[in-house]
C-alpha cells in the first residue's frame, strides 16, 4: 500500500459507518437545462469582487488516527442536518429513519457488491483543450475553460461569503435547480464555530467583468451535523462530514441545468474532472478544470485521495466521473482539502447521497 493509501485510509477511522450498498437508487440524475438566461428576484443586487480565496484545510501526519472513534449513536447523529437561514436562523432536523437505518446497517456488516459500476472513460468536452504549464503535483494540468456559457460548464459556481476574517471565494456546482453542492468549510468555520454569511452563487462566472448568468443569493445553508459536533480541535476530526449544500432563492437550474450525482461501490481506477475557481490564476474569478487519474487503492470509505492540482479557490469544487455507459458526468466527491502528499475529497458514499437526497431542491 502506498503512503497515499495508507494516509486515506487512516481517514477513514475518523468515524465508525462503513457502507457498501448498492447504488443503483442512490443517484440524482443530471439536466442541461432548457438553455435560458435565468433571472434573480428583482431588485436583488450583488457586488463580486475583492474576495480572498478559502484556503483548503490541511490534513497533517496522523492527525486522523488522533480523532477518537464514533460510537453508533454518535455516528447516527453526525448525519443530522444543521441549516441556517438567510436571516440567521439556525434549526437542527435529525436524520430520517431511512439514514439512520442506512448508517447502522453498514456500522454492523459489510453489505454485498453494489449493481452500478462505473463505466470509465474521460470527459468529452476535455478532447481538444491544451494543458497549461506549472508544477503543482509535477505539470500543472489545470485548462482555462474559455466559453462559460455551455453545458456543463454553466453549473459549475463561484461562491462568495462573509466571515470575521472578510470576504471569502470557494467553488460550487449545481446539482438540481436549486441545491448547489460544496464542501462545509464553505459556509461554517469549525475554528471561529461561526457560519458564514451574505453567500452567493454566480454561475458560469468568467472573471468579475463577465457574470453571464449573474449572481444568486442563499436563502439557506446546509451541513453535516458531525461538520460541527465531531470537532476535536483540528481538522482532521471532521474531514469525513466536510459536505456543505447551499440552497437557492432562485431555481437557476432550471435554466443552466445541472450535474447527476451517485454512489459507485467499485469506485476508482477512473479520471476525476475537478472545475472550480483557485485563486492562484490571474486575472481572478476565471473558471479552470483539472483532470487526473484517481486508483483504487487510494479509495476509501468516506474519502479518496488524488494528485489533481488544486489551490485555495478550489474548495467545494465537485469531483466528477464521466459515465460513458450513461453518457453523463456524475459527481462522485467533492473537493475539500490537502496535504503536502495530496489532495483529498469527501467521497459520495450511499449515506451521503442519502443525505443529499434529503436537501435537493
Amino acid at each position: 500500500m502506498t503512503k497515499l493509501a495508507k494516509n486515506i485510509a487512516m481517514l477513514a477511522l475518523a468515524s465508525t459507518a462503513m457502507w457498501a450498498v448498492p447504488a443503483m437508487a442512490q443517484m440524482g440524475q443530471a439536466s442541461p437545462g432548457n438553455g435560458e438566461q435565468p433571472r434573480a428576484a428583482p431588485g436583488v443586487e450583488i457586488e463580486l469582487g475583492a474576495a480572498k480565496p478559502m484556503s483548503p484545510p490541511k490534513i497533517e501526519d496522523g492527525e486522523a488516527s488522533r480523532a477518537a472513534p464514533l460510537d453508533e449513536n454518535k455516528a447516527v447523529e453526525s448525519f443530522g442536518v444543521l441549516t441556517r437561514s438567510a436571516d440567521g436562523n439556525v434549526t437542527r432536523a435529525a436524520p430520517s429513519d431511512e439514514l439512520k437505518n442506512l448508517v447502522i446497517e453498514e456500522i454492523k456488516r459489510e453489505a454485498e457488491k453494489g449493481t452500478r459500476n462505473l463505466d470509465k472513460s474521460g470527459d468529452p468536452a476535455f478532447e481538444n483543450e491544451g494543458e497549461a504549464g506549472r508544477q503543482i503535483f509535477g505539470p500543472d494540468d489545470r485548462v482555462q475553460i474559455q466559453n462559460t456559457k455551455v453545458y456543463p460548464f454553466r453549473v459549475f459556481g463561484y461562491i462568495q461569503a462573509q466571515s470575521k476574517s472578510g470576504t471569502g471565494s470557494c467553488s460550487g456546482t449545481l446539482i438540481g435547480p436549486r441545491t448547489v453542492l460544496t464542501a462545509a468549510h464553505c459556509v461554517y468555520s469549525v475554528d471561529d464555530q461561526e457560519w458564514l454569511t451574505d453567500v452567493v452563487f454566480a454561475p458560469g462566472l468568467n472573471g468579475f467583468e463577465d457574470a453571464p448568468y449573474g449572481a444568486f443569493p442563499a436563502e439557506s445553508m446546509s451541513i453535516l451535523e458531525g461538520f460541527v459536533t465531531n470537532y476535536q480541535g483540528f481538522y482532521g476530526s471532521v474531514v469525513p462530514w466536510d459536505l456543505g449544500i447551499i440552497t437557492l432563492k432562485d431555481p437557476v437550474g432550471d435554466n443552466l441545468g445541472w450535474l447527476g450525482y451517485a454512489n459507485y461501490d467499485e469506485l476508482g481506477d477512473f479520471t476525476a474532472n475537478i472545475v472550480g475557481y483557485p485563486g492562484d490564476k490571474t486575472p481572478p474569478a476565471l473558471m479552470w478544470r483539472a483532470t487526473c487519474d484517481v486508483v483504487a487503492e487510494n479509495v476509501g470509505i468516506e474519502n479518496f485521495a488524488y494528485d489533481c492540482d488544486t489551490y485555495p479557490g478550489s474548495s467545494g469544487s465537485a469531483v466528477y466521473a464521466y459515465d460513458e455507459g450513461l453518457k453523463q458526468r456524475v459527481v462522485v466527491g467533492v473537493n475539500v482539502a490537502e496535504s503536502q502528499q495530496f489532495n483529498t475529497a469527501v467521497r459520495l458514499n450511499p449515506a451521503y447521497v442519502a443525505w443529499v437526497n434529503g436537501l435537493w431542491k
